[in-house]
């Protein structure tokens, strides 16, 4: 499998990123979107963009330095029109930014809805989708981590997929691939060990958060309480990685395995960064090589 970070927090930009995997000696980058509204085609800033983009992948490939995912930071409400009118030229235009750059994959949050039907309305959506990706050469992978604007907000508010859903998604939605968070499993009570053997061949990318859980807080609100878990660093968190990396070394995992920077006890200077980053390479470098 191959080492990554999601170099978003570092606000380096695009290029930036190549260049701070160069700097650390890590081949494989991820980055994220916040959610946009694709511009009207404008000849001049249309071409400055793919100056930009073409410019970064030559970068890339002189470093020997591939984007492993571009992710579309918005949740998907598809049983939503006015979700779903959002989020289609959001993902078509993030498609076509990462054919630019030779990444083969884009990923999403979806949020299931209030309505029965839900997962049959993203299947209806689906394969226009995944037409348009297709054609662009770009994969399409669904986040199971929480989404941003839901951290730190009760269950009473929102919920996330089970594991039942995901199997539904995966069988009505041909080649949809997942993101595989482990710390997400564990704050929601989900076997991650056990689901990562049964959705072996349907992930393709891990996000290496971790999670603390405060016990005295869960047992004074329960999980429909706000403020009991939250992420952390690898390594200073709940969840046995070493456990994770000998599953998925077992499955023949070959894809990404993105660190992560969502600590709330992280500073967001950039010493800060350049040293969560450093002691997480060093973490999991031990454990990839053991």
């Amino acid at each position: 499998m191959k080492l990554c970070f999601d170099a978003t927090k570092f606000g380096s930009g695009l290029d930036g990123a190549v260049e701070l995997a160069t700097s650390k000696g890590i081949k494989s980058v991820e980055y994220s979107f916040a959610p946009f509204a694709p511009a009207k085609a404008n000849k001049k800033a249309d071409d400055k963009e793919q100056s930009y983009l073409e410019a970064t992948k030559e970068a890339a490939l002189a470093q020997g330095v591939e984007f492993a995912c571009l992710n579309l930071d918005f949740c998907l409400d598809a049983s939503d029109k006015k979700s779903v009118k959002q989020f289609s030229p959001m993902i078509e235009k993030l498609g076509q930014v990462a054919k630019s750059l030779d990444c083969k994959k884009v990923s999403f949050f979806l949020r299931p809805s209030s309505q029965d039907n839900w997962i049959e309305d993203f299947a209806a959506l689906y394969p226009s989708i995944k037409e348009s990706l297709d054609a662009l050469g770009v994969g399409l992978l669904l986040r199971l981590s929480t989404p941003t604007e839901y951290r730190g907000i009760s269950l009473k508010k929102w919920r996330a997929m089970d594991p039942q859903e995901w199997r539904d998604l995966i069988s009505s939605c041909p080649g949809l691939a997942l993101i595989y968070s482990p710390a997400d499993c564990l704050w929601l009570g989900i076997e991650y060990l056990a689901n990562l053997s049964a959705f072996a061949t349907a992930i393709d990318h891990v996000v290496a958060h971790d999670v603390e859980i405060n016990r005295t807080i869960l047992a004074d609100s329960g999980t429909f309480g706000p403020l009991w878990w939250h992420y952390r660093l690898a390594g200073k968190g709940h969840v046995d990685w070493r456990q994770v990396i000998e599953a998925l070394k077992l499955y023949g995992y070959m894809g990404a395995f993105s660190m992560q920077f969502d600590d709330q006890f992280l500073g967001e200077d950039d010493q800060s960064l350049d040293e969560a980053l450093d002691e997480s390479k060093r973490h999991f470098a031990r454990l990839l090589r053991g």
